[in-house]
């Protein structure tokens, strides 16, 4: 890991933007006094988390930033970013880069970055924590910090010691596991004091509990014996109920049975005089259907006149059908004829068809023969052609080359006049290429200047947007966090309100008074002492203890009020409570002037409470006569100068009693009453305080604006990168013409040089050239006179050829003419076929025809049939009309009889209906005096489950579920009454008691369970600081003996001999203990360190400060002038020493001492040309060490 960069910008006196690069070695920052060199340091100090502005030579840390000149505006923030080589991963974070930036705004907004991620102090802190690059570490080292390892106190010079053993890191823990020790114990004394007040209620709560449980006991015995005496009583009236309900229900059935009789008679006589009325209806009946019958035979004989009609009209429709059935026949005889000659003709074209294709066949195999035939003379001229055509192209080759040697002796004169003309063209060009090459180069410079620019702009309006967007998400975090402190304030104080609605704390006496006031069974009660009253809080503990259980007791108005709170709890035997009458309770003050006059005096108690005035009374008499002093001390010497006369709590709650007793201890502050009341009232005012520190509205407006201004830069930014994309684009234009130009440039340079040569080769291709003419006019005669020879030969092979293809074209006529004569026989065969088809579908239509006329016939016998068959059925419902009328006749006549019978029934019915209403009205008497001895027992039975209700809210089939079989109710009688009399000998009885018996146990159990986890959490603190201890001790002893080494060692070789030694003040407590120096120089006798010169002090320190790096090397330092005490000698000693140390450790060394320039492998230059504005220039290391320093 190595520093690779430091970047400043409104810095101090750097306004403007500077990086300043670093390599391994030693780089050493130069300036004279002045001129803000410092100042690179204070940045190092600023970025790696320094939160002293003292430590930064200012007052405030906004000084941080650039506040301008007469010529320069104040910069609007300070930003410092370093960035760090960690391919070793020596930094534990995830990247091999590891660029950490701080940046600053007038208006005080700051953040810390890790390659650009917000993060935290504790973040910055953390990274590099046990590096040596800490706040408390040794990578920047200044004039002070050196004087102050000699100077300072030993016990001071422990933090960079620390640093180098790495033990940082392990303190931290330790003081952690620390806070939770402390905070474990306070949890122990808690849970204790709550433990304490919880075993003092138990036991008097036991006692309670067992009486109210032998009470529960009795009272359950004789709840189950009542219930079953009750139960029993209710078995009996149910059995009385049962009788009555007997004779009850004989009468009602003899009732019922005459009431039904009655209703029978009634229906009997209606159902005879309905009948009577159906008789007469149905002898009209008989009469209107012999009218009925005359009618239709009438209509009947109208019927058969038109079926007869019918019948002879379709006789003569079968006659004309069968006459056009006859004529159909005779024309079918011809049309079958000519259907048979049609067939013979079919079969005579098919036999000339198959002739004519088998002619056809023997023509094509003939043609395929000859064309074969064909093929291979064909090939057999082809490939005579072929051969005399590449001799012609071989001729050709030959020709040319001749010919072209020819032409080649002439075109080298004019290749050499044309390469002269060439070089002097690529001269001109060459120089028009350099011209465009400067101006493109010019244009270049130009754009690059314009996006440098733009550039700069795009990174100012990114920190802009940057920096608004970080706004927003601060004012958004902001809301969320006061949102969650206000709720967590919310549920807290309603917490406490539930507490106190509950009573949490309170006896169960004065809950059960509370509850009792608030529902307004009892009026008169003004609240408890501790609802009455308010304290501050610093005065609580004291009060709490003055008041102790006083602070239960409940104020009423008067006496009665007070005798009736008592009387409701004995009759409710929710146990015993004080009452305090305003009207009775007069207490006195103290009256003693002068112990307002006694050291550690504070006030009576009466004093330092605030209530009502109505109250003060009540107030006055308990707390009116009790002092209160600021300590134990204080009230032991108040009590003994007045006799022990009056009762004195300390603030703490110590108590010293009249008579002369002390009682004290440990007192809780968190479970007293006064002390939840104070904590709810403190609670309001946070909540109040949260609830007016932002309103929405606000937050909205200033999202808004951000969100306005994030639009705008945004917008901005679009713009400049639209402008940068084009200026990149000339760029890359520009930088693609260099290259063309470049490359036209070296081409021509090249050909130049290419031209030169191609005129010696010419000269020597002239006699190659004369050596190939000769050659190729041999070879041209010889493919000449074999060119006539095979030309001869290829004229007889297409004599033939011409023959065959005359045979080929007549052959191919014929089969032609014959395939016409197949086609035109397909044609009539095809023509004979359609004609047999119109034939036979013509026959089969005539045959149709008459099938249709033999249908229409069958259809007209078919209806004749049925009209012969309906005339048949009308004439035999004819013949039975006459029996109809004499039947109908009868009938009428005989209901007629029937209708007087029914009459004189009905009146014989209405005599017996008189008889049976005399007998319903005695039953009906009867009746209603066994219902009235039914409703007299029932009452008595409701009664006694309206009593099982009340008294035990139980209901009958409940109760008959958990009674028990009597057997001798007397007996049942006198051991309820026993029951009766031992719970009255009970007396009062808090049944609330076992209730709250059961929670204060397992109150108590839960308490027990934390008690153990508070004490196994401490037990388990306590052996991490132990280990953490004794770790830290090894790790620093091995480290300090080792430094003690190389410190003795490098003290030797700085000051030439002499001895040193490094010295524990209290060696059995190293972590605590302070560090001695003990020197002794070369041939002087020392006994103190400021014996030593200035010189000698800052070489020892320097000394130390090799020796710790020697074993615990930080990744890079920055020496801050540290030499400045220091002779030229021993400078040079110093810088020369630094090399020795540059392997693991790289150094920036801030100086303006010759001898650690000269021993600088990079330098940089401070300057302040402008007043209050510092330069940054990066200097030659040759040129450095020629200057001269006045």
């Amino acid at each position: 890991m190595y520093l690779k960069s430091l970047e400043l910008q409104g810095f101090k006196s750097f306004p403007d933007k500077i990086e300043l690069k670093f390599n391994k070695g030693i780089t050493a920052v130069v300036g004279p006094n002045g001129s803000g060199k410092s100042n690179i340091g204070d940045a190092m100090r600023w970025v790696m988390g320094e939160q002293s502005s003292k430590a930064l030579r200012g007052e405030k840390m906004a000084g941080v930033i650039f506040h301008g000149t007469q010529t320069r505006p104040k910069a609007p923030f300070a930003q410092v970013t370093i960035t760090i080589d960690n391919e070793d991963a020596a930094l534990e974070y995830d990247s091999d880069t590891v660029s950490v930036s701080r940046k600053l705004y007038r208006n005080g907004d700051s953040f810390y970055m890790i390659n650009g991620k917000e993060v935290n102090l504790k973040d910055i802190v953390e990274l590099f924590m046990d590096t040596g690059l800490g706040r408390d570490g040794y990578s920047i080292i200044g004039q002070g910090r050196i004087a102050d390892i000699v100077n300072g106190k030993s016990n001071d010079r422990r933090e960079i010691f620390e640093e180098a053993a790495g033990i940082s890191k392990f303190r931290s823990k330790k003081k952690e596991a620390e806070k939770k020790l402390a905070a474990a114990e306070d949890n122990l004394s808690r849970i204790n004091d709550i433990m304490g007040e919880i075993e003092g209620r138990i036991g008097p709560l036991k006692a309670q509990a067992e009486k109210a449980e032998k009470f529960r006991v009795l009272d359950e015995e004789k709840r189950k014996l009542e219930v079953s005496v009750w139960v029993h009583k209710l078995n009996e009236y149910m059995s009385q109920i049962a009788g009555y309900e007997e004779k009850l229900s004989s009468v009602k059935k003899e009732y019922e049975v005459i009431t039904h009789e009655l209703e029978s008679i009634e229906d009997d006589i209606n159902d005879s005089f309905a009948k009577s009325a159906e008789k007469s209806e149905l002898a009209d009946s008989y009469k209107n259907q012999i009218h009925q019958v005359e009618l239709e035979n009438s209509q009947a004989l109208s019927k058969i006149a038109v079926y007869e009609n019918d019948i002879s009209h379709l006789e003569d429709n079968i006659l004309k059908l069968k006459e056009q059935i006859s004529e159909s026949n005779s024309s079918k005889y011809y049309l079958e004829a000519e259907l048979k000659t049609r067939r013979q003709e079919l079969e005579e074209l098919d036999e000339k068809k198959a002739k004519q294709q088998e002619a056809v066949d023997c023509k094509e195999k003939e043609l395929s023969e000859l064309i074969d035939k064909t093929a291979l003379s064909d090939k057999s001229v082809s490939e005579a052609g072929s051969f005399i055509n590449e001799l012609y192209m071989k001729k050709s080759e030959v020709s040319f080359r001749l010919e072209n040697a020819k032409n080649n002796l002439s075109d080298i004169d004019e290749q050499i006049e044309n390469s002269l003309e060439r070089k002097k063209q690529l001269e001109e060009h060459s120089k028009l290429s350099s011209k465009e090459l400067k101006e493109l180069r010019e244009s270049k410079g130009k754009a690059d200047e314009n996006k440098q620019e733009l550039t700069n702009r795009m990174s100012g309006l990114a920190k802009l947007l940057e920096t608004r967007n970080t706004k927003l998400s601060e004012c958004r975090k902001n809301l969320t966090d006061t949102e969650i402190q206000l709720r967590d304030v919310e549920n807290r104080i309603k917490t406490i309100a539930d507490l106190e609605n509950s009573m949490e704390g309170f006896q169960f006496s004065v809950k059960h008074i509370m509850k009792a006031s608030q529902q307004g069974r009892i009026s008169g009660i003004c609240g408890t002492v501790s609802q009455l009253i308010s304290v501050e809080t610093k005065y609580s503990v004291a009060i709490e203890t003055a008041l102790g259980g006083a602070l239960q007791n409940i104020v009423v108005n008067n006496e009665d009020s007070a005798k009736r709170g008592i009387r409701l709890l004995k009759e409710n035997r929710a146990g015993r409570a004080t009452f305090l009458p305003v009207t009775s309770v007069r207490g006195n003050r103290l009256n003693m002037p002068q112990l307002e006059n006694e050291d550690g005096f504070v006030a009576l108690g009466c004093e330092l409470v605030k209530y009502d005035s109505q109250f003060e009374g009540v107030i006055n008499s308990l707390l009116g006569r009790i002092c209160i002093a600021e300590d134990i001390d204080s009230a032991t010497l108040i009590a003994k100068k007045y006799g022990y006369k009056f009762r004195i709590v300390t603030l703490d709650g110590q108590v010293i009693n009249a008579g002369g007793s002390f009682t004290g201890g440990s007192v809780s502050k968190q479970t007293g009453l006064l002390t939840r009341k104070n904590e709810a009232e403190a609670l309001a005012k946070k909540k109040t305080a949260l609830e007016n520190s932002f309103t929405c509205t606000e937050l909205k407006q200033q999202v808004e604006k951000l969100n306005q201004e994030v639009s705008k830069y945004t917008a901005d930014t679009e713009g400049l990168r639209e402008k940068l994309s084009q200026v990149n684009s000339d760029i890359l234009r520009f930088e693609m013409e260099i290259k063309r130009v470049s490359e036209y440039y070296s081409d021509y340079e090249n050909k130049l040089d290419e031209i030169e040569t191609f005129i010696e080769t010419l000269k020597n291709k002239y006699k190659i050239v004369s050596g190939d003419i000769d050659k190729a006019q041999t070879e041209l005669s010889e493919i000449e006179a074999e060119i006539s020879d095979n030309e001869a030969k290829l004229a007889d092979s297409q004599n033939e050829q011409a023959e065959l293809k005359n045979k080929r074209e007549q052959l191919s006529e014929e089969l032609s003419q014959m395939k016409i004569m197949a086609a035109e026989l397909s044609k009539d065969l095809d023509a004979c076929k359609l004609s047999i088809s119109q034939l036979e579908e013509t026959i089969g239509d005539s045959d149709t025809d008459s099938g249709k006329l033999n249908d229409n016939i069958s259809e007209c016998e078919k209806k004749i049939a049925e009209k012969k068959e309906l005339i048949f059925q009308t004439k035999q419902e004819l013949s039975g009309a006459d029996e109809k009328i004499a039947a109908a006749q009868k009938m009428a006549e005989q209901a007629q009889r029937e209708h007087i019978e029914l009459d004189n029934a009905a009146n014989k019915l209405r005599t017996k209906q008189k008889h049976k209403m005399d007998e319903k009205e005695t039953l009906s008497g009867q009746l209603t005096r066994a219902e009235e001895q039914k409703k007299s027992v029932t009452a008595g039975f409701d009664k006694l489950v309206a009593q099982l209700w009340d008294d035990y809210e139980l209901t009958r089939s409940d109760a008959a579920e958990i009674a028990e079989d009597i057997v001798d109710i007397t007996v049942a009688n006198r051991r309820l009454n026993e029951l009766r009399g031992k719970i009255k000998n009970l007396g009062s009885v808090n049944l609330g008691a076992i209730e709250e018996y059961a929670e204060v146990s397992q109150r108590h159990e839960f308490l027990t369970g934390q008690l153990n986890d508070v004490n196994t959490s401490k037990t388990e603190l306590e052996k991490l600081i132990e280990d953490l201890t004794e770790n830290m001790k090894n790790m620093f002893t091995d480290s300090f003996e080792r430094i003690n080494a190389n410190f003795k060692k490098i003290f030797t070789e700085l000051f030439g001999g002499g001895q040193c030694e490094l010295i524990l003040t209290d060696p059995n407590n190293v972590l605590e203990c302070g560090i001695e120096i003990n020197v002794q120089p070369p041939g002087k006798v020392i006994t103190n360190l400021m014996s030593l010169s200035g010189g000698e002090q800052a070489l020892v320190a320097i000394a130390i400060y090799f020796a710790i790096l020697k074993i615990s090397p930080s990744p890079f330092c920055l020496l801050d002038e540290i030499e400045a005490a220091l002779d030229d000698v021993n400078v040079s000693k110093y810088a020369q020493y630094l090399h020795h140390l540059t392997d693991k450790t790289q150094f920036i060394t801030i100086t303006h001492r010759r001898g650690t320039m000269e021993e600088a492998d990079v330098l940089y230059g401070v300057t302040m040309q402008e007043k209050g504005v510092s330069k940054l220039l990066k200097m030659d290391v040759s040129e450095t060490r020629q200057m001269k320093l006045e």
